[in-house]
């Protein structure tokens, strides 16, 4: 299910669905107490919420523009952008609302195995970057890697890359029609 959209009219992020709003874990963030800042005395404005939610869409979302990031800069990227300072990141009620997100967009079966295919992908990247053939077993003198098996390694991740290209895609086109939108149409008012 989608829960938020980037309104490109307005620069920002909205929710798709305030229905989201009844789990308790994102309507605690928008508590006015907890949104008071120096720029917010009464909390009306939710900044605070409004950068945690941002982070949230940006780690977790599978629309985001840093999905196919590593989860590591993924995380950078999403806490930059957002604005979180380490104190708001390390607010517990903020990270059980981020746990809450998750466990909601790895509900749908098809998002989890796409992130456990890009996980996999992350460890064959680490494993093609750290090969060495060189490398020689200390008993016999053998090599350890093999460059002809290295090579057909090389040579399947094309079919690697157009598989999880393809999953991608299947993966959006059953959101999309989960949410009865088409193409790039977004939603609107009444949506």
């Amino acid at each position: 299910m989608k829960f938020f959209y980037y309104n490109k009219d307005i620069g920002e992020l909205e929710l798709q669905n305030e229905e989201i709003l009844l789990v308790s874990e994102f309507k605690e963030l928008l508590s006015k107490d907890r949104n008071k800042s120096k720029t917010d005395k009464t909390g009306e404005l939710r900044e605070r919420a409004f950068r945690e939610f941002t982070y949230i869409y940006l780690f977790f979302d599978w629309e985001s523009p840093y999905f196919n990031f590593p989860e590591k800069d993924r995380h950078d990227a999403s806490l930059q952008d957002s604005g979180l300072s380490d104190s708001e990141f390390n607010d517990e009620l903020f990270k059980t609302a981020c746990r809450k997100y998750d466990e909601l967009q790895n509900s749908a079966i098809s998002i989890r195995l796409l992130k456990a295919a890009m996980r996999s992908v992350e460890t064959l990247i680490y494993y093609l970057e750290h090969v060495d053939v060189n490398e020689r077993n200390e008993v016999d003198g053998k090599p350890i890697y093999k460059t002809k098996d290295l090579i057909a390694e090389i040579k399947g991740c094309k079919d690697v890359i157009v598989g999880l290209e393809e999953l991608e895609k299947q993966v959006k086109k059953g959101l999309e029609q989960d949410t009865g939108l088409r193409g790039n149409v977004e939603a609107g008012f009444y949506d």
